[in-house]
């Protein structure tokens, strides 16, 4: 409710529970529901519905004046794969070569140049979930081969992001909540099934607590603060001659099952962020 200066807001739940605005002291945003409507509704109604809807807690996490983690507007702009290796490049991150294109014959040149010397790899720009009538598959990251560029004619269709494959020591999920970094080795390449991508294998590899060299901790730092983000989960890959290859960044990612194989205290941190603890 706005009353000339002064302006409250409520947010009411069953059984009389109610929060104010100015009680909120922190949000952590992470997969919100769907809005709910009558089933009787029309398509032309449910739309104009959940736009009204989604108007309204879009202004309302405008007044709100606490730490987010992340807020959703930071998250779907940091989550744009161009932007993120736009920054990463910038605060001084190695990354691999890249092409983003939908033209064939760019993508054709670009297999035929790096797959002589590294291979080239695809991965998806936007969500890693394709969804059909009755079950979702996951979208891994994968090797591109000289059958699948006898299809090179359906980029036309999409785009796609193609990078130079980055040969791997071990590989890296790097966490970070607001000025704290939480660094984890993950060897993926004592497993047949990961060694492309980690996440087809994940709870069977080891995972071990891995100490960042100082000016690499910085720049990861100053990419999350660039972003305008408190949290974020970092893909790297650590090369057999030791460097150090940005891959990508997740506003959202998943960091549970990191903290229960290494014990780092990431959940603590958060919650003392939440509290107000801001960078």
């Amino acid at each position: 409710m706005f009353n000339g200066d002064e302006r409250e807001q409520i947010l009411r739940f069953p059984r009389g529970r109610q929060i104010r605005g100015n009680q909120v002291t922190g949000v952590w945003y992470r997969r919100p529901a769907d809005f709910q409507f009558p089933p009787e509704f029309s398509p032309a109604i449910h739309v104009f519905a959940e736009q009204e809807s989604r108007a309204t807690i879009m202004g309302l996490w405008q007044l709100l004046d606490c730490v987010w983690v992340n807020h959703p507007e930071q998250n779907r702009v940091a989550e744009l794969k161009i932007r993120q290796l736009r920054v990463a490049s910038e605060v001084g991150l190695e990354i691999p070569k890249t092409l983003i294109t939908n033209n064939p014959e760019d993508a054709d040149r670009f297999f035929r140049k790096t797959a002589k010397s590294k291979g080239v790899i695809i991965k998806r720009l936007g969500g890693g979930i394709v969804l059909d009538e009755s079950q979702g598959s996951a979208i891994y990251t994968s090797l591109v081969s000289e059958n699948d560029i006898v299809d090179i004619e359906r980029v036309k269709y999409t785009p796609a992001l193609f990078q130079e494959y980055v040969p791997k020591d071990i590989e890296l999920r790097i966490t970070v909540v607001g000025d704290k970094v939480f660094s984890v080795e993950i060897h993926s390449q004592e497993s047949d099934k990961a060694k492309v991508d980690w996440r087809r294998d994940t709870l069977n590899l080891v995972h071990r607590v891995h100490v960042l060299p100082g000016e690499i901790e910085q720049k990861i730092i100053n990419l999350v603060r660039r972003l305008g983000l408190n949290f974020g989960a970092i893909d790297m890959i650590l090369t057999p001659d030791q460097r150090y290859i940005f891959l990508e960044i997740n506003p959202n990612g998943q960091w549970g099952w990191v903290e229960d194989l290494t014990g780092l205290p990431i959940s603590n941190e958060i919650v003392d962020l939440l509290k107000g603890n801001r960078y």
